[in-house]
C-alpha cells in the first residue's frame, strides 16, 4: 500500500515533470494574462484582477498539476497545500505588480508578463511540496549492473 503512494513519483521523474509542469504553467500564466488584461480593459483595478485569476485559475492548475505533470490523484489536502503556496505567493505578486504599475508607470499588460515569469520558480516549488507525497526533486534512478564481489576479490588479489 505505502508503495502504490508514490507510483506517480515514479511515473514522472523531474525531467518529465519539468516539461509538463512549464506546460501547464504556460497554460496558467495565459489564462492569468488574459484575466488581468480583461479586467484592466474594462477599468478594474490590477488587485481585483488578481483576485479573480486566484479564484478561477488556481483550481484548473491544481487540477492539470496533479493528474498531468505529477500523476497523483485529486486530492483536498493537496488542493490546500496549493492553494496556500498560491495565496503565499499573493503578497509578492501584489508587491511586483505596485512597483512595476505605481512605481515605473508601466501599463498592466507590460507589468503583469514580468510579475509572472518572476514567480515562475516560488510556483515549482510549492506546486511540488503541495500535491506530492513527499518533495522528490531528484532526476530518475539509473539502472547500476550488478556488483559481483568475486570479480572486485579477484582484481585486488591480482594488485
Amino acid at each position: 500500500m505505502g508503495q502504490e503512494r508514490y507510483v506517480g513519483i515514479r511515473k514522472r521523474p523531474l525531467l518529465e515533470r519539468g516539461w509538463r509542469y512549464t506546460l501547464v504553467g504556460l497554460m496558467c500564466a495565459i489564462a492569468h494574462n488574459a484575466i488581468m488584461i480583461v479586467v484592466d480593459q474594462l477599468g478594474g483595478h490590477y488587485l481585483l484582477g488578481i483576485m479573480i485569476s486566484f479564484l478561477a485559475v488556481t483550481p484548473i492548475g491544481y487540477g492539470l498539476h496533479s493528474r498531468f505533470t505529477f500523476a497523483e490523484p485529486l486530492r483536498l489536502k493537496a488542493f490546500t497545500r496549493f492553494a496556500g503556496g498560491v495565496v503565499a505567493a499573493y503578497p509578492i505578486s501584489v508587491a511586483m505588480m505596485v512597483v512595476l504599475c505605481s512605481g515605473f508607470e508601466l501599463s498592466v499588460p507590460i507589468a503583469t508578463p514580468i510579475a509572472t515569469i518572476a514567480l515562475f520558480f516560488w510556483n515549482f516549488v510549492a506546486a511540488h511540496w503541495a500535491i506530492l507525497p513527499r518533495l522528490h526533486l531528484h532526476s530518475a534512478t539509473v539502472p547500476m549492473a550488478p556488483t559481483h564481489p568475486a570479480k572486485r576479490q579477484s582484481a585486488r588479489n591480482e594488485e
